[in-house]
């Protein structure tokens, strides 16, 4: 993992930074932001990996060439914001009920201290003139709308570069290095790749935990494929059975994995200096081709030995 490896010291500085603010907001919400950073921290086992997250700052080292400490810091700023947005998906999702593991007012109070953290964060780095808060303002806006209307617009079905909404603060930490290296003018050709990039993520996601979002009824770029592909409206629900046929007859991770694939070749012809968030995609697009290729694979294994055994009992007759 070339995109990972040359910055594991930083991002252990950007972690402890986190760790060590989050331990400073009142008790017992200082626990509670530790136990979500545990979560997803890159170097707890068993974490949830959002590299794009932590790593983006340091992949736009070449495009930005700016002080070691800079990157470090909008990393942490980065992180503190994915927690901000985390809590509040865990706060939409969850059920409203005694049994839920989400205390609303816990998590609320919790998020506006986050968000504030987050904030000041770039403060430091950008005036109240700045176009940074512009951004901040594009990219709020684009999340709030990826998160109400993905449903019901079925973005994956008839746009599914707006998939990519529900992940657009992310774009921060691009856009804080390009505009502190005074490159503003390369932001809309920077977005363009990082809207393709954080589509594909969504679909490896997506991929990942396609029985839990059937389960929750949640909208899943995977399941939206199969829908269309079987000429289902996009409200219609869909059966585990309807999904294990899909995914394990007609093998729909394979032409999943060729979007992604498409989406990389586009990736390809936007000038843009970052050769690890394009390695990045390219380790995505192949998980899910190798995915697709297990499918396949066991598909033909099964079949064979389907046969031998029906041979097997034609000639014992």
């Amino acid at each position: 993992m070339n995109w990972f490896k040359p910055f594991e010291d930083d991002l252990a500085a950007a972690f402890s930074a986190c760790e060590a603010r989050l331990g400073e907001l009142p008790a017992p919400l200082n626990e509670i932001g530790l136990s979500y950073l545990k979560k997803f921290d890159v170097f707890e086992q068993d974490s949830s990996k959002n590299y794009i997250c932590y790593l983006l700052p340091f992949w736009m080292k070449e495009l930005t060439a700016l002080p070691g400490d800079v990157y470090r810091r909008l990393s942490t700023a980065n992180i503190i914001g994915m927690l901000y947005y985390f809590i509040q998906d865990d706060i939409m999702d969850s059920p409203h009920d005694s049994q839920s593991p989400i205390d609303p007012k816990h998590h609320l109070a919790l998020a506006n201290l986050l968000y504030y953290e987050f904030l000041t964060s770039y403060q430091p780095y950008f005036p109240a003139e700045s176009s940074f808060w512009s951004y901040l303002k594009t990219y709020t806006r684009e999340w709030s709308e990826g998160v109400m209307h993905e449903t019901g617009d079925d973005y994956f079905k008839d746009n599914p570069i707006l998939v990519a909404k529900k992940a657009a603060p992310v774009k921060l930490g691009s856009t804080a290095t390009l505009l502190l290296s005074d490159q503003a003018d390369l932001i809309p050709r920077t977005n363009d790749a990082m809207n393709h990039v954080l589509l594909t993520l969504q679909m490896m996601d997506d991929w990942t935990d396609w029985k839990q979002d059937l389960a929750d009824g949640s909208y899943n770029c995977l399941l939206s494929l199969i829908k269309s592909e079987q000429g289902m409206p996009s409200d219609a629900p869909l059966t585990l059975s309807e999904v294990q046929e899909a995914l394990y007859i007609h093998n729909i991770l394979k032409p999943y994995a060729e979007i992604a694939a498409a989406t990389h070749a586009h990736l390809l012809t936007i000038e843009i200096d970052a050769p690890h968030l394009m390695s990045f995609h390219q380790t995505i697009v192949d998980e899910l081709h190798v995915e697709a290729e297990n499918i396949e694979n066991s598909k033909k294994t099964l079949s064979f030995g389907g046969l031998n055994y029906y041979l097997s009992i034609l000639n014992k007759k």
